[in-house]
């Protein structure tokens, strides 16, 4: 079978004969839509889905999406790794918005540095000759598997750029939201009415069962619980999305070993500077010894220190 079929084997299954087999399907997905590559797929080969998710993040009615469009496919069966592999899906709003969405589940410690420079990018879409002035509002949307600032937790962030003394907005034009995939319980009933909550627990399902019982709700919901189990059933995007996960493992036991490297570091500082307080305790203890026996002996402490054959440090 050559390259291009096995890319195009995902469309012998037909999404009518996936919706009878996923009633059967039981167990643990064995790749959800927390995989990137998984993700990019599903959002790029099913509009409905992406426009289903944009709505929810963007308060948006349905029917206010004339046209929606992914700027940066994937080619099915391309092989792929971790230096060449873009994160972010670019889409195109009715030809009038740009939209970066993005599924992050390792917590790399540059997401903040890595969606703004997105964003950037994407906000430099004035055309040449054109008044600055029509430059396309842009949004980042990242869902992230992890909190990105511990300190404050939120289900859904929104970042704009203000002034800092009285809050004014400088532009709504140029926009980062995060979804904290962790924190769904700090949603709000806002996130609910959008369905932004349930996506984000369609994200998270990690068997056949509950995702089944997720899908449930609506027709995109549906759609992208079947989407799911037909690319379970393609090798080709199972080979990818195992590429993608082996990068995950790898990257986790990076960051574990660079953690267990902190640590031992830590432990050393404080096992040297426990030293270093016993040393001073002792150097202390000893001048004032050197201190005592020059006064009973009427010589000077350097004369103490000579006939005692020590020496100490200041």
């Amino acid at each position: 079978m050559s390259q291009k079929e096995k890319v195009n084997t995902w469309e012998a299954v037909k999404l009518s004969e996936a919706a009878e087999a996923l009633k059967k399907a039981t167990g643990t997905i064995p790749y959800t839509f927390l995989n990137d590559y998984m993700f990019r797929v599903i959002l790029q080969k099913h509009k409905n889905v992406l426009r289903s998710i944009v709505c929810a993040c963007l308060k948006l009615e349905t029917e206010e999406v004339q046209d929606i469009v992914v700027q940066n496919p994937i080619e099915l069966g391309e092989a792929i790794d971790d230096k060449t592999f873009i994160l972010d899906i670019h889409v195109l709003l009715n030809n009038n918005t740009i939209i970066n969405l993005e599924m992050q589940v390792l917590d790399l410690k540059d997401w903040p540095e890595r969606s703004l420079s997105y964003l950037a990018r994407s906000y430099d879409n004035v055309a040449k000759g054109d008044e600055y002035i029509n430059v396309k509002p842009v949004y980042h949307i990242g869902f992230l598997n992890y909190t990105l600032f511990p300190e404050y937790p939120e289900f859904f962030a929104k970042y704009q750029m203000m002034n800092l003394k009285n809050h004014n907005v400088y532009t709504s034009k140029f926009n980062l939201y995060v979804v904290d995939l962790t924190q769904i319980e700090l949603a709000t009933e806002e996130d609910v009415d959008t369905g932004l909550v349930y996506w984000t627990q369609v994200f998270k399902a990690k068997t056949w069962e509950e995702l089944r019982q997720m899908a449930e709700r609506n027709q995109e919901l549906q759609e992208a619980t079947e989407a799911l189990y037909v690319y379970n059933q393609d090798e080709i995007v199972k080979e990818q999305c195992r590429a993608r996960q082996d990068y995950y493992n790898h990257e986790r036991g990076t960051q574990k070993r660079l953690e267990e490297a902190r640590l031992a570091l830590e432990e050393s500082k404080a096992v040297i500077e426990a030293q270093k307080e016993t040393l001073e305790k002792k150097n202390e203890d000893l001048k004032k010894a050197v201190r005592l026996y020059a006064e009973r002996m009427y010589i000077t402490e350097e004369e103490a220190c000579e006939q005692m054959g020590i020496a100490i440090e200041d």
